[in-house]
Formats: C-alpha cells, sequence, structure tokens
C-alpha cells in the first residue's frame, strides 16, 4: 500500500490501535468459526455414562441405559451404535481408548476389549472378587491397567502381559476406607502417582506406587473449592485433569503437592449432571447424563436427546 502523504506520529498511533483491534477482532472470529458446536444424540435412553477419545478426534460414548457402545468419526456430529454389549452380564461404565495397545478397554463387571479400529470384540479381563463394580480405568506408561472397584473401596491392576496386552486377571493393590465410592482416575506426568476420586464422598486422592505397580500410600488432597460428586476424570496434559461433577459442573483440577487448585470450566445447561469427560485435540467435551432422570418404570422419564458439550481449556 502506498502513502499520499508522510503519516504523523499521532496517526500512525491511530493506524496502530486500529491494526491490533482489527487483529483483535479476526483472532476472534476465527476463534468461533473453529469451536465445535454442541452434539445433540437423540437417541431414545441413551444414558451415557463414560465417554473417551482418540487423538485424531474421534469420540467414544459408553452407554449405561442400552449396555451399548456409540462412536462419533472424526470432524462429524453425528453418532452411530457401534458396539452391542447387551448380552453381557453387568452395568456398561467406564469406557477408554488406549491407543497404545490398539484397544478399546470397557467396564463391565470386569473389563471387557474391543478392537479400536473394528469394534470386533477381543480379551475378556476378569477381577477376581465377588459382584465387581468396575467403574473407570487408566493405563500407565508401561502398560499396566488400573481399574476403580466403587463399591468394594478397591482399586485393581491388569499386569502387563507376556503375550497380549494385559494378563486377564487383575491384582488388588489397594483396599481402604477412603477408597469408598472410587470412580475416576487417571495419570498425569509422573507414572508413578495415580489420581483417583470417589463419586459418594468428593475427594480427590493421589496413589504412589511402587515399581511393581502396588499402592504403597494415599494421599487426600486439599481442595480450593469443594467437588460435588465428581465422576468421569481425564488428564489434560502432563500437569492438568479434567474433572466431571454430578452437579452438572465440569472443572479442571491441578495437584500441587497435597493441595489440589479447582477451577470451574463449564456450570449450568446440562440436565441431570455430567458422569464424563474426555480431551481430544485441544478441545474438551462433557456429556449430559441425565442419570438421575432413569426410570425405566416412569413412561414419562427423560429418555433424550442427550447432548455433548465442548469445554474450551485454559493455556
Amino acid at each position: 500500500m502506498q502513502l499520499s502523504k508522510p503519516l504523523t506520529k499521532p496517526s500512525i498511533k491511530r493506524w496502530m490501535k486500529w491494526a491490533a483491534a482489527a487483529n483483535v477482532v479476526a483472532a476472534a472470529c476465527a476463534l468461533y468459526a473453529a469451536d465445535p458446536a454442541i452434539i445433540s444424540i437423540a437417541s431414545p435412553n441413551l444414558f451415557p455414562e463414560s465417554i473417551t477419545s482418540t487423538a485424531d478426534g474421534a469420540i467414544i460414548i459408553g452407554s449405561y441405559g442400552t449396555s451399548s457402545v456409540w462412536r462419533i468419526p472424526p470432524g462429524e456430529n453425528n453418532a452411530a451404535k457401534w458396539i452391542d454389549a447387551s448380552s453381557a452380564k453387568g452395568a456398561l461404565l467406564g469406557v477408554l481408548a488406549d491407543e497404545k495397545s490398539g484397544l478399546l478397554l470397557v467396564c463391565q463387571a470386569g473389563v471387557k476389549t474391543f478392537d479400536l479400529k473394528t469394534g470386533a470384540a477381543k480379551e475378556v479381563l476378569t477381577i477376581p472378587t465377588a459382584n465387581p463394580f468396575c467403574n473407570d480405568l487408566a493405563v500407565r506408561d508401561d502398560g499396566t491397567l488400573y481399574v476403580t472397584d466403587t463399591t468394594g473401596a478397591k482399586i485393581f491392576m491388569f499386569p502387563k502381559g507376556k503375550t497380549t496386552p494385559f494378563e486377564t486377571t487383575a491384582v488388588e493393590v489397594a483396599s481402604d476406607p477412603l477408597l469408598a465410592g472410587a470412580d475416576g482416575l487417571a495419570f498425569l506426568s509422573d507414572p508413578d502417582k495415580l489420581y483417583v476420586n470417589t463419586v459418594t464422598t468428593s475427594k480427590i486422592l493421589r496413589l504412589d506406587l511402587a515399581k511393581d505397580g502396588k499402592v504403597t500410600k494415599i494421599t487426600e488432597l486439599k481442595q480450593s473449592r469443594p467437588l460435588q460428586g465428581p465422576d468421569g476424570m481425564r488428564p489434560i496434559d502432563g500437569k492438568r485433569l479434567i474433572i466431571a461433577e454430578g452437579n452438572g459442573r465440569t472443572a479442571m483440577g491441578v495437584p500441587d503437592g497435597d493441595s489440589i487448585a479447582i477451577t470451574t470450566l463449564k456450570e449450568g445447561g446440562m440436565e441431570g449432571g455430567t458422569p464424563a469427560v474426555t480431551v481430544t485435540k485441544g478441545m474438551g467435551w462433557t456429556m449430559e447424563g441425565k442419570l438421575r432422570q432413569r426410570d425405566a418404570k416412569n413412561p414419562d422419564a427423560d429418555k433424550g436427546p442427550f447432548r455433548l458439550f465442548p469445554v474450551p481449556l485454559p493455556q
């Protein structure tokens, strides 16, 4: 661009302010255009309990209401039933995409495994206790799988297998009153520290792990604000957690020693609370569960739609 006359200092300052404002508007427009929309799933009785995702942006939903797994392909906003597990015993709860092993891990009494690309059934992993209540899952960097037993107040692990991704029978690694209601769990950058929340007592616990994977110490972290019914929990990165609160909030937790800073990321707009969160391609997602509104004997029970909300994450 050619100027007809030299710019004075005041005009340069005005031009710089205009350019800065234009950049802000352009950035805001770009961010708005790139921001994913709310995804609505019309399936009756879906009542999702857990979600997970893959690095390419696919989102996978575990349906408590139908004992099935649904999938939203990368870049799309339509969910379709992918895996039918209605013939198996036990409630379908936590789901976790383990891309390292190429498996989808599903809590259903024990752990069912499926091919992460095709959905084909693979191995069944057993929790050796009466009436196990596998609720959620996390995988350590060495390939060890950890699960919560919510009603048993226990943590189990499936060691890395010699010829398969996991040994087929779990080993109990922790049993403690602090684990009452143990639900969501996740690793951050330190593989020797496993973070667990408790849905019934609203605690966040840090479990110190030995080299063999067993728990050596359980520490309750002091929360900067109280969580309410924490449920699903996933790592955002190596330092931060995204946490679903059963009352309908979605929070971020940042552990620091024996404390954890809790920040609200989303509050309100989710009917019946949120049981599940995930992170993919730099965006958090939180799922409307409506689990409290599920009543098979009530013809007026809320049967959907069920919504999946994007949750922008602080940098």
